[in-house]
């Protein structure tokens, strides 16, 4: 019966956030990297900025993935309507001084669609788009209550044609807030591992398109090049998690600024019924999330699998992400 009560309290509180978030606006250079990664922080509603202590925390945080203590290889996929496609593979370990350096690709992608003119007239060739970013993440514990990430990354599009790339860089922070107590009145604290997290992403990353390669394969020959460039607009965000009953129920809050959009409210939660075992749920952008995670503890490594439910948003349809890590 307790454990029921805290899953219907967890249910309530993400519901109850529905009331505060706003509208994402999107339609801007970047908008995929806005799309949640992973499904352990997808079913959390994305509040992860504070916690980030997996490979899938580099894109919300890379400042948290010094908590990690072993070699993980992660991997995921994001089923999505519309014949779009975002995976994602990671590999990532400990450095000596509390350091960890880690490797992700990120894929984003459409399906193929027939290009038409302005009248609507299939021109008698198709257009998609398709979306890299290859990154490189460092994040070192300086002290035991603060912890700083980088993530440098070089990022690839292509569409109709068309090819474009840029560099990027994401800047966070991790603060450990219950190490600044000793442990004798951390042990007597109701409230376990509070943490808070801030980070700025998309910094100096910006698109120059240009046409004339489209244009040699299907323009008119009178037809004339222009250049166009796309500016990733920054992202800010800061977050906030702590642990309850006995570090079994994890809750965070995270609020998110883009530059070019108004704030977004995260919420999630997390409930260990077992060790191996964990139930996940959420709120973020209009979208109720829900997933489970499983570890496996194998003779000479550990295996994760966690996967995520999103709720229908903007008639795009529910989605289902998969995850995989192996814990050597």
């Amino acid at each position: 019966m307790k454990k029921i009560i805290i899953l219907l309290f967890l249910s309530l509180l993400c519901l109850s956030t529905s009331l505060f978030a706003g509208d994402g606006d999107a339609g801007h250079a970047g908008a995929y990297l806005q799309v949640p990664i992973g499904a352990r922080a997808t079913a959390m509603g994305s509040a992860y900025i504070s916690i980030s202590n997996d490979p899938s925390g580099s894109f919300y945080n890379p400042a948290g993935m010094s908590a990690i203590k072993q070699s993980i290889f992660a991997s995921s996929y994001r089923s999505m309507k519309l014949d779009r496609t975002l995976g994602y593979a990671a590999f990532v370990f400990p450095t000596q001084g509390n350091s960890v350096l880690g490797f992700s690709w990120l894929y984003a992608g459409s399906g193929e669609v027939e290009a038409r003119d302005g009248n609507g007239r299939e021109k008698g060739h198709t257009i998609s788009e398709n979306n890299h970013q290859f990154a490189i993440i460092f994040s070192k514990r300086f002290e035991k209550y603060l912890s700083l990430g980088f993530k440098g990354s070089y990022l690839n599009s292509t569409f109709a044609e068309m090819s474009v790339f840029s560099v990027g860089i994401d800047l966070g922070a991790t603060l450990y807030a219950s190490q600044l107590f000793s442990r004798e009145k951390r042990d007597l604290m109701a409230i376990q591992d509070i943490q808070f997290g801030f980070v700025v992403k998309n910094l100096a990353a910006n698109f120059k398109w240009n046409n004339q390669d489209y244009l040699n394969l299907y323009g008119s020959a009178n037809a004339s090049s222009s250049d166009h460039i796309d500016e990733f607009p920054i992202e800010i965000g800061f977050g906030s998690s702590a642990r309850f009953f006995n570090r079994k129920a994890l809750f965070a809050l995270d609020v998110v600024k883009n530059l070019d959009e108004g704030f977004i409210i995260h919420t999630g939660a997390e409930y260990f019924l077992t060790k191996q075992f964990t139930l996940r749920s959420g709120y973020t952008d209009n979208s109720l999330t829900a997933g489970f995670g499983y570890v496996f503890n194998l003779e000479k490594f550990g295996l994760a699998f966690d996967y995520a439910f999103s709720s229908e948003k903007v008639e795009e349809g529910s989605e289902h992400i998969i995850s995989f890590d192996i814990l050597f």
